[in-house]
């Protein structure tokens, strides 16, 4: 199945909502905590729904919605690397993508062609920057498993190793101790 929210995400809060009735009931301001969320799309500053959470929400937001039961603030709930965290950017260029709602460099990656066009000039290749950093991380994470992999294998190795030189020096003892005895009977 296709996933459809590519390019779309979602930060969770708690408000505190005024309960009307119960105001004008106990004549002093009432309030509940309710969960409500922000879903926006990167690249787009002016398409934003902020609403009380329903059920399909926690579904289709399952990890924002995790880590904000968990504590995460907003920003907390993307999952991905900041662009602060990222060296290709400019703080200046990192004002203007979180101004149009671009957190992450993953976000960046897959921003969508009307979204390039509100970035102007230069969008297509922070986009290909963004892809091709993405791609590098993978890379050299399957080349660190490889390595961490072939050292625990190495070790491994040596200690099989060691267990064969303590087993021999053992059999060469045994074998000594015997032609001894062998002798002594003669």
């Amino acid at each position: 199945m296709a996933d459809t929210n590519t390019g779309i995400y979602a930060s969770f809060s708690l408000e505190p909502v005024e309960q009307t009735f119960l105001t004008e009931k106990e004549g002093r301001p009432i309030f509940a905590d309710k969960e409500f969320v922000r879903i926006f799309i990167a690249g787009d500053k002016h398409t934003e729904v902020y609403r009380e959470v329903t059920e399909n929400d926690k579904l289709r937001f399952s990890d924002a919605y995790k880590r904000f039961k968990e504590g995460a603030a907003a920003r907390e709930q993307l999952v991905g690397t900041p662009l602060a965290q990222w060296p290709y950017l400019k703080p200046s260029q990192i004002k203007e993508l979180e101004a149009i709602n671009i957190y992450t460099v993953e976000q960046l990656a897959v921003l969508s062609d009307t979204a390039k066009q509100k970035l102007g000039m230069g969008a297509n290749e922070l986009v290909a920057a963004a892809q091709a950093f993405l791609a590098t991380a993978e890379n050299s994470s399957a080349a660190s498993a490889f390595a961490a992999e072939n050292e625990r294998l190495k070790d491994e190795v040596s200690r099989l190793n060691d267990q064969m030189k303590q087993m021999a020096s053992r059999f060469e003892a045994l074998e000594n101790e015997r032609q001894g005895r062998g002798r002594e009977a003669a």
